[in-house]
């Protein structure tokens, strides 16, 4: 199982309790049920990077990936 680091955005911080933490897990959709927070977050469209290229939850991490997770952006 890769080992990732999970970093937490604006009001996701809040979510997670925590800025960034590392976990085991094949799929940022994983990590975040790991945590017990992806419900939460899934509820809130989260946008994820996995390092720093835009994705879908279910792909595949490796040891050492970087994923972001952040709220959606809005403009007006």
């Amino acid at each position: 199982m890769p080992t990732v680091n999970l970093v937490f955005l604006a009001a996701f911080r809040d979510v997670a309790g925590t800025d960034r933490t590392t976990v085991e897990a094949a799929t940022p959709r994983a990590a975040l049920a790991q945590l017990g927070i992806l419900d939460a977050l899934v509820a809130q469209t989260p946008i994820v990077a996995v390092n720093q290229r835009i994705c879908d939850l279910d792909i595949a991490l490796s040891s050492g990936d970087e994923v972001a997770l952040m709220p959606p952006m809005t403009g007006g």
